[in-house]
C-alpha cells in the first residue's frame, strides 16, 4: 500500500511539473515565438540571448504568407533558430486586426480576447514603429539591452530555411562585431568605456541611435571632467535621443524639452544650441504645442545665440514671414 501510494503521489507530481512547464512555455507558440515583444525581451535578458523580431503581413503581402510557411513553420525553425535567439513574430495583416474587434454579439470571453489581442497588436505597433519597418517580411536582430544589431529583408522567390540561414551566415560576423562593441561597452576603465560607447554609437545607424539613450546619458557620469574629448558631443546626443524617444512615444511637448534643457548649457556650442531652439520651434509648430508668439520667441532665442551662423539668415527669414502674419 505505502509503495502504491508513493507512486500515485510521484504520478501526481510528475503531472504537475508538466503543467507548470507547459505554463511556462505557453507565451510560446509551436515554432518557438513570442507574440508579445515584452515577454521576448524578458526570455532575451533570462537566457542571455539577442532578440529576433519578425514582422509580417500574412495573407495581405505574398512574401510575408511564403516566409512565414517556408522558414518560420518549417519544422526545424525551433530547434535551429529559436533555441538560440528571443524570437517575436509580429504580424500585422487584415486577419490579424479583424482578431482586434469586439462584436456585438460575442460573448464576454470572445470580448475579453479581442481586447487582449487589440492591446498587443497596439504594443507590437508601437515597438514597429520604433524599428522604422518599412516593408515586409523583415527581421531584426537586436541585443537583450535593446541595441539594434542589424536588419535584414528576406527578399527571396526561393525561401526556405536553410536560405535564411545561408543568410545568417553571410551576416555573422558583423553581427558579432556589434555583439562584441556592446559587450566593450560594460568592461574596463570609465574612459575605456567611453571610448566603447562611441564607437558603438558612431557604428549605429542615426535613426536608431536613441535606443542607446542608457549608454549615452551614461558618458557625463563616466567622464564628467572631459578627459575624452567626448563629453560635450553626447551631452548634445542626449538631447537629441530623448527628444526621438518621446516622439515616438507621442509625446511632442516632451520631445521639445530635451531641447530646451540644453538651451544653457554653455559647453555645447551656441550653433548646436541654435540648432537645438530651431528644432523646438519646429515641433510647437508641427504639433501646435504653442501660439505664434512663443514660436518667434524661440526663434529669437536662437539667433542671439549665434547671429553670424550659417543657418542665421534662414531663421530671421522664418521670424519675418511668421511676425508679418
Amino acid at each position: 500500500m505505502k509503495n502504491l501510494k508513493k507512486t500515485i503521489t510521484k504520478i501526481l507530481f510528475a503531472a504537475l511539473a508538466l503543467f507548470f512547464i507547459s505554463c511556462g512555455n505557453a507565451k510560446v507558440d509551436s515554432n518557438g515565438c513570442y507574440k508579445d515583444v515584452d515577454d521576448a525581451i524578458k526570455a532575451a535578458k533570462k537566457k542571455n540571448q539577442d532578440i529576433m523580431v519578425i514582422i509580417t503581413m500574412e495573407g495581405d503581402d505574398y512574401s510575408s504568407s511564403d516566409f512565414l510557411t517556408k522558414v518560420v513553420r518549417d519544422s526545424a525553425f525551433k530547434t535551429e533558430i529559436a533555441s538560440k535567439y528571443a524570437v517575436v513574430c509580429m504580424d500585422f495583416s487584415q486577419a490579424t486586426y479583424q482578431t482586434t474587434v469586439e462584436k456585438e454579439d460575442s460573448d464576454a470571453a470572445a470580448k475579453k480576447n479581442a481586447k487582449a489581442a487589440a492591446a498587443l497588436m497596439q504594443k507590437n505597433t508601437k515597438f514597429a514603429r520604433m524599428l522604422n519597418a518599412r516593408e515586409t517580411p523583415v527581421v531584426y536582430f537586436l541585443s537583450k539591452e535593446q541595441y539594434l544589431i542589424t536588419g535584414l529583408f528576406y527578399d527571396d522567390e526561393n525561401r526556405s530555411l536553410e536560405g535564411f540561414k545561408t543568410i545568417l551566415s553571410e551576416k555573422s560576423s558583423s553581427i558579432e562585431e556589434m555583439r562584441k562593441m556592446i559587450y566593450q561597452t560594460k568592461i574596463g576603465t570609465e574612459l575605456e568605456k567611453v571610448a566603447a560607447i562611441d564607437a558603438l554609437f558612431e557604428a549605429t545607424g542615426p535613426y536608431y541611435r536613441f535606443l542607446l539613450l542608457d549608454l549615452i546619458s551614461s558618458v557625463k557620469k563616466l567622464d564628467p571632467s572631459d578627459k575624452s574629448g567626448l563629453l560635450v558631443k553626447y551631452l548634445y546626443e542626449e538631447a537629441v535621443a530623448k527628444s526621438d524617444k518621446a516622439l515616438l512615444n507621442g509625446k511632442a511637448q516632451e520631445a521639445a524639452q530635451a531641447y530646451l534643457d540644453i538651451e544653457n548649457e554653455e559647453r555645447i556650442s551656441a550653433e548646436d544650441r541654435q540648432q537645438a531652439l530651431t528644432t523646438v520651434a519646429y515641433l510647437y509648430t508641427e504639433y501646435e504645442l504653442s501660439d505664434t508668439a512663443t514660436v518667434i520667441d524661440c526663434l529669437e532665442r536662437a539667433l542671439r545665440l549665434s547671429p553670424e551662423s550659417e543657418q542665421a539668415p534662414a531663421i530671421r527669414r522664418v521670424i519675418q514671414s511668421l511676425s508679418a502674419k
